[in-house]
């Protein structure tokens, strides 16, 4: 394994085909100057933006030695300096490892999460009632409203009133968030393009309101941005919680098709 950077033509070599919708983080991480990027140049690439951000580590198949082990010596490293580690993979081919650096290291595996990857070639038109809103500051309670139910919803916890006014006030010039306005003139839904590459896409925060869900408010929002995005020549690319039927539903009915499964994984020493 070398040590590398984001301008390392290996990664656009490596990943290919529907990994490049599976593994679309890695697009972002290859962007920040800080961020952790090796690979062996054939079968694996791990990539970190910053110690507190997850592992994603990149695998063609099941790591062989060496390669196995200087991936379990590197999450020794992550592990010793905060005796926690979160890694996302494809969990057919790391999970044996990632066990196994566990128990090297006296702690426990666990799974916390299954993301179904989407991406979407075609958008399927929804029928429409209401409008696409931008944030602007006075729109900032509904946009706090909305990511604080995001957070429960995506088990994350709950944001405080001044963490929810935050993120709204950071987002309420921003040309990437996107509200939806039922006919009564309320915000009920919001999405939010979390970074962009000439080729792709990637959506994340999407929420409705609980007191308007099933009622279609979050597929036309989804559906009409998607469609924007490949306007202008972008593939839209999300991951839905594979254990939430009903968001992966959504994406389905407005022309998304899933890519792969990528699994949110934890070591924890105790």
């Amino acid at each position: 394994m070398r040590i590398t950077n984001g301008s390392d033509p290996v990664f656009d070599k490596l990943v290919t085909g529907k990994d490049k919708y599976l593994f679309n983080l890695l697009y972002r991480i290859r962007e920040d100057p800080g961020s952790f990027l090796a690979t062996d140049d054939s079968t694996c690439i791990i990539a970190r933006s910053n110690p507190n951000t997850p592992v994603w580590i990149w695998l063609k198949h099941p790591p062989v030695p060496p390669v196995r082990q200087e991936i379990a010596a590197y999450l020794s490293q992550c592990l010793a300096g905060s005796g926690c580690v979160n890694i996302s993979s494809c969990p057919a081919y790391s999970e044996d490892l990632l066990r196994e650096a566990a128990m090297q290291n006296h702690g426990e595996y666990l799974v916390n999460k299954l993301l179904n990857s989407y991406a979407c070639l075609s958008v399927r038109p929804v029928k429409t009632c209401g409008r696409i809103r931008y944030p602007d500051p006075s729109l900032k309670e509904a946009i706090a409203r909305l990511i604080t139910v995001m957070y429960l919803d995506a088990g994350l916890g709950e944001l405080s009133s001044e963490e929810a006014l935050d993120f709204a006030e950071e987002k309420s010039a921003s040309d990437r968030l996107f509200l939806w306005e039922n006919e009564q003139g309320e915000i009920v839904s919001m999405v939010n393009i979390a970074h962009c590459t000439p080729e792709y896409a990637r959506l994340n925060a999407v929420v409705t309101d609980r007191s308007h869900r099933c009622k279609g408010y979050g597929a036309m929002l989804v559906s009409q941005v998607s469609q924007r995005l490949l306007q202008a020549g972008q593939i839209p690319v999300l991951y839905a919680d594979a254990g939430y039927p009903p968001s992966n539903a959504l994406y389905r009915k407005i022309g998304y098709t899933e890519q792969g499964q990528v699994a949110e994984q934890r070591i924890i020493c105790r």
